[in-house]
């Protein structure tokens, strides 16, 4: 785990305390009960199977509030240190990519992250932001014409063009990108990248595109190619494979209708691609019970590849659903041990020193009151939002110990707040 720095403490705590939804970046300094679940994903997975070409997909179960996003970027940072490549994409509350395989690409597209080690950088998405880092960190820096005769790039571009690519367009897409970098051909390189990206393309596009060899558009009959091909890619380019994380899947229960039977269709071809037809990828959804429980069963064939006998564990790591309820730690035993974490990180965020032992115990009284009272609310992002926020009150004020009503009202108010304007769980 990296050191956590005081503009990272502060970008935890403003997050938390706005929305009770994790960060983008420093998940890993309040993570707690889940280490069991990371570990064996980790095993049998980042540091075996998919490195060895194999493919898989998971299903993160969970309520909503319960960390399902919490999860997938811990799973993130696990892929990361194992040199994977990632795409995170969050679902809208009205489409989903499912009923359309040429979105499917799209989204991963869009979505690929470059990441910078350093916390404190930003990441950006995009796969041609994705590939003018690689170039940048395969030359040690940014490209200059010089770059064409450098040894780096010259055993890049021989590794792509021995390296067995599904789609001979989609290689020549890849290998004109890295030349209209160095070269800073932008005209070039925006066709370029709408083409890449599976967006819409021009005329003029279609002019620019025909001369350095890129024929043809990413479509929906073509879209898993062009994804295998980008997988294929990406490990080309000496990244481990790619981990696909899809956020919020709880979204098409909004759906219904013909147009679900399409999403679901769908999303089993996916499933079966990963396993089949994607080397060193991993897709992971994040998904409500009543999705397993309610809409799954309508269809067999979705249905066969989602249920298991158990759930996922070192011991039984075939299963593909990891459910978020049970986790390395109870409940309660949960709650405390995120709160005993975020205390020394609010107190690296605004430099001060709290009073630790005042501070655990209304974090015991407050998560006693969000999981007790407040029943038919997420508890777990009650909780974290409610403790950031009075930390905040009473840095600003006076310490003291919280009696119970008073953890009622704030926990009350919290649930108020979360309430005002936010899409209804699923």
């Amino acid at each position: 785990m990296t050191t956590l720095s005081r503009p990272l403490a502060r970008h935890i705590v403003e997050v938390l305390g706005s929305t009770g939804t994790p960060p983008a970046r420093g998940v890993q300094h309040f993570n707690a009960g889940n280490t069991s679940l990371l570990d064996a994903l980790d095993e049998y997975y980042l540091s075996s199977y998919l490195q060895d070409g194999g493919g898989t997909y998971k299903m993160v179960v969970g309520d909503y509030g319960s960390g399902k996003s919490h999860f997938l970027y811990c799973l993130r940072d696990r892929a990361w240190s194992r040199g994977f490549a990632v795409a995170k994409v969050d679902l809208s509350p009205v489409e989903t990519p499912y009923n359309d395989q040429r979105l499917v690409y799209a989204a991963v597209a869009r979505n690929l992250i470059w990441h910078e080690e350093n916390e404190e950088i930003s990441d950006e998405t995009g796969l041609p932001r994705f590939l003018e880092g690689t170039l940048e960190r395969v030359l040690g820096g940014p490209p200059t014409l010089d770059a064409l005769t450098h040894p780096n790039y010259r055993g890049l571009v021989d590794t792509l063009e021995s390296t067995a690519i599904d789609s001979l367009t989609f290689r020549a897409a890849i290998l004109a990108y890295f030349d209209a970098l160095i070269r800073d051909f932008d005209e070039r390189l925006d066709s370029l990248s709408r083409w890449l990206l599976g967006s819409n393309t021009t005329p003029d596009d279609t002019k620019i595109l025909r001369e350095v060899g890129v024929t043809g558009k990413i479509s929906r009959t073509n879209a898993f190619r062009m994804l295998r091909s980008l997988v294929q890619t990406i490990r080309a380019l000496s990244y481990s494979g790619l981990i696909l994380l899809f956020d919020e899947v709880d979204r098409m229960s909004s759906i219904g209708g013909k147009a679900e039977k399409l999403a679901t269709d769908n999303l089993r071809e996916v499933i079966d691609r990963t396993r089949d037809d994607l080397p060193g990828a991993m897709f992971v959804y994040a998904v409500p019970p009543q999705f397993i429980n309610d809409i799954v069963p309508r269809y067999p064939a979705l249905q066969q590849r989602v249920r298991a006998p158990g759930r996922f564990s070192r011991a039984n790591h075939f299963s593909p659903q990891i459910a978020l309820d049970h986790l390395d730690l109870d409940e309660n035993d949960l709650l405390l041990a995120i709160g005993e974490k975020l205390i020394p990180i609010y107190e690296m965020a605004f430099d001060t020193a709290l009073d630790q032992p005042i501070q655990q115990a209304n974090a015991a009284i407050l998560a006693n009151v969000a999981r007790d009272v407040f029943l038919d609310v997420s508890h777990r992002r009650l909780f974290v939002k409610a403790f950031i926020t009075e930390l905040a009150r009473q840095h600003a004020g006076s310490q003291h110990l919280l009696t119970e009503d008073e953890a009622i009202a704030i926990v009350r108010g919290q649930v108020d707040e979360l309430s005002g304007g936010e899409t209804p769980p699923y």
